[in-house]
């Protein structure tokens, strides 16, 4: 019996943290008997309260004033005194309340979820990458990402999905492309703001396959990622132009 609420608890909790909308950037997160105590600690949470709930019922004794104010009054006592598994059954009262508890808790926080609470959420466990890409996305800036295979993409990126937990790939819109030389100087040999400039300003009534400019986005796995940072065009035509300084001693 106690392997069995052990693991009914486990359930309850696991189930919880899963569908949490904050709460499930932390559970993918973690591994091993983490998960567990996580999971755990929410199932004794929902059960506590539905326990508690439970005794507040049977103080008043409330199934017997719904009992009497019903006409079946005497079939209702009889069935009960000739139940021999009553706390078995209680026991299954408790845990369905203690999931009603749990999901209706979700469903409160997904309903009054806003993106200033899910961004509250991501700042406490999101690496520097992902804060990156978060805050690209909200300010509407550009980034720099340079892959490992020495092409480096300039672009905006679209608003990361965290329903796995963390960011995998980054779906990028492309505003110029190159490649880091021999020098480690940084080449750009694709302007795609010219393209898209010229492409969606055309009068042509031709259809195209790409009727849309997130058509042109790109999506770039992270584990390919050497460099990330936010890119300023003026900052770079800057350093580019500014003369070598030479460092001198007394």
């Amino acid at each position: 019996m106690g392997a069995l609420i052990l693991g009914v608890v486990l359930i309850l909790g696991y189930f919880y943290q899963s569908y949490h909308p904050h709460r499930r950037l932390r559970l993918v997160r973690s591994s091993g008997y983490h998960i567990y105590f996580k999971a755990g600690l929410s199932g004794v949470v929902f059960l506590l309260l539905a326990t508690f709930t439970w005794l507040l019922i049977d103080f008043y004794d409330l199934p017997s004033i719904v009992v009497d104010n019903v006409k079946y009054t005497s079939e209702l006592t009889f069935i009960e005194q000739n139940i021999t598994n009553l706390a078995e059954i209680k026991a299954f009262i408790i845990f369905i309340m203690a999931f009603i508890y749990c999901y209706l808790h979700i469903l409160l926080c997904r309903l009054f979820s806003d993106k200033e609470s899910v961004y509250k959420s991501l700042t406490s466990i999101a690496n520097d990458l992902e804060m990156l890409v978060v805050n690209s996305t909200i300010e509407v800036t550009p980034i720099r990402i340079e892959l490992d295979c020495n092409k480096v993409y300039i672009g905006l990126p679209e608003t990361p999905d965290f329903e796995s937990g963390e960011i995998k790939y980054i779906t990028l819109l492309p505003l110029l492309s190159g490649y880091v030389d021999e020098k480690k100087k940084i080449i750009f040999n694709n302007n795609y703001y010219s393209h898209y400039e010229e492409y969606f300003n055309s009068s042509s009534e031709k259809e195209t396959e790409h009727s849309n400019i997130n058509d042109f986005s790109i999506v770039i796995p992270v584990s390919g990622i050497v460099i990330a940072s936010r890119f300023s065009i003026d900052a770079f035509i800057a350093f580019r132009e500014a003369k070598k300084s030479v460092l001198t001693t007394p």
